[in-house]
């Protein structure tokens, strides 16, 4: 080709796009799959559009975060002088006097549904004696992937259990569901296998009960019903003897979490649809504690053990010739606030309905628990619609469940965070966010709930780019989830606007 062609070649195809430039819609061209085609415009060519920045650090400026957490000396300090400001009634009793919490300037209020303000009074009150009656409280954060690894949870626990006692992060499946190293850090050796109530049913499960914590793990396969087996397979005098399945785990402590969280002093095992007998090893930091026999049994059951000291790892190791389901293990203390972290990813909220209710009753009552967080919405938005009507009713489905099984605990509903989707070469909310803010918010408020809006308290829209633009990085790359010290932003935000409404109890109530 002459240089002349070439020329003419390359000017044509310039023209070509300049042209499409200039008639292309500016708001592209929707295809079958919701997804947009778009060009870039004339006016983009001559003035190329500009990442939105929302001002986070004026935001960020009203609220402080611990640096140096994981402080063991600090932490003896704050409980030493914790003690020193309770009044003594007697020589026997020692009474604490409920005193107003020092916070940070409030980002984002609570919303309640009436102007009374009155829906967590029940939890303040447990709050206000809890030092004084010695009594062990509850509270269930169940979430989707945002508070993966103890995000979110793990600041919220550690300030509460600073201020008003308690250890151990509580609730920790058998198998995670991916190996995060917080809030402890978990390894298996066996066929280990787990089930969820979310997402994708396994077909080999033929019940619903799955606990509080939505699933259970299994070192053995699912057996079908005895009566689908052909009689050669159950003929005992073919097989006198049962084979037996080993498996073993270990939880560790995580270097990631507060101190508070590290220390416990009891564990508990919660197990069922247990056919055969289970024999159970337990060390503590490599030293055989304890050996018991699991007996059969088809409803869900406990089994505790106790420390003098928080052992630095467990080891279980299991045999039997069938695995039991089990629902996970409770690390806690004797008294305080207990904060278990429930993370689903994938999840909207929307499974407590599916699970065996009978059970959630029983375990939510021997857990007592008095306080539920819900934080969902952000799985709902990729699939963009125009009303979320069937989720404000959905949602409000599973609250109504929870205050069934639980009638005297308080809910609070977390909304969903800000999400950008990348338009050209800039990152945009996702325009649906609000429509399912809106959405949670009715359901929570009709039932009598407490709202809190993350996405309003986080810069609102288009703010999350602030977040992943900002230093160090407040956001993930994929413009949906926070960092680690992103949600520590987050859950003081969340904790300063709880006791402030703790606060303005103890006010009128003195």
């Amino acid at each position: 080709m002459t240089p002349k062609k070439t020329l003419l070649f390359i000017l044509s195809v310039l023209f070509t796009l300049l042209l499409l430039s200039i008639i292309f819609p500016k708001d592209g061209i929707t295809l079958f799959n919701g997804k947009k085609w778009q060009f870039i415009t004339f006016e983009e060519i001559l003035s190329p559009p500009k990442q939105t920045k929302k001002d986070i650090d004026s935001l960020l400026s009203h609220t402080t975060i611990d640096e140096e957490p994981d402080d063991t000396l600090a932490f003896v300090q704050e409980q030493k002088k914790e003690k020193r400001d309770s009044v003594l009634i007697d020589s026997q009793y020692v009474y604490y006097k409920p005193m107003p919490v020092k916070i940070d300037s409030v980002v984002r209020y609570l919303e309640f549904p009436t102007s009374a303000k009155t829906d967590l009074d029940p939890f303040f009150a447990l709050l206000k004696n809890i030092k004084n009656d010695r009594k062990k409280i509850r509270i269930m954060h169940y979430g989707d992937s945002q508070i993966e690894t103890d995000r979110i949870t793990d600041y919220f626990r550690y300030k509460l259990q600073k201020q008003f006692g308690g250890t151990g992060c509580g609730l920790v499946p058998a198998v995670k569901a991916f190996n995060f190293k917080s809030p402890m850090i978990h390894t298996t050796k066996g066929q280990w296998k787990r089930y969820t109530v979310y997402g994708r049913r396994h077909p080999a499960v033929t019940h619903n009960r799955y606990g509080v914590t939505g699933n259970f793990s299994r070192f053995s396969p699912i057996l079908p019903p005895t009566d689908t087996l052909d009689s050669f397979a159950v003929n005992k005098d073919l097989t006198p003897y049962e084979l037996n399945h080993y498996a073993s785990l270990t939880i560790a402590q995580s270097p990631y979490s507060f101190q508070p969280t590290k220390r416990y002093s009891k564990c508990k095992l919660f197990y069922g649809n247990c056919p055969k007998k289970v024999k159970v090893k337990l060390y503590a930091d490599e030293s055989l504690k304890d050996s018991v026999e699991l007996q059969p049994t088809n409803n869900y059951k406990t089994h505790t053990w106790t420390f003098a000291r928080t052992p630095g790892n467990l080891k279980f190791e299991f045999e039997a010739p069938e695995s039991p389901d089990i629902y996970g293990f409770s690390l806690e203390g004797n008294s305080g606030i207990n904060i278990d972290n429930i993370a689903m990813r994938g999840a909207a909220g929307l499974f407590f309905s599916r699970m065996n209710g009978r059970m959630l009753a029983q375990m939510y009552k021997e857990l007592n628990v008095k306080m539920f967080i819900l934080q969902f919405g952000g799985n709902t938005v990729p699939g963009m619609r125009d009303n979320y009507a069937f989720y404000q009713k959905g949602f409000s489905r599973q609250i109504k469940r929870l205050k069934k099984l639980v009638p005297d605990a308080v809910i609070i509903v977390i909304g969903l965070a800000d999400m950008s989707m990348k338009e050209k070469d800039i990152y945009v909310s996702y325009p649906n966010i609000p429509k399912i803010r809106d959405a949670l918010k009715q359901a929570a408020f009709a039932n009598q709930c407490v709202y809190w809006d993350m996405y309003e308290a986080m810069g609102g829209k288009n703010s999350m780019p602030s977040w992943v633009f900002h230093d160090p990085p407040l956001g993930e790359k994929d413009f949906t989830h926070f960092t680690p010290k992103g949600a520590r932003y987050i859950a003081k935000m969340f904790y300063n606007a709880f006791m402030y409404e703790y606060n303005r109890y103890l006010r009128k109530n003195p």
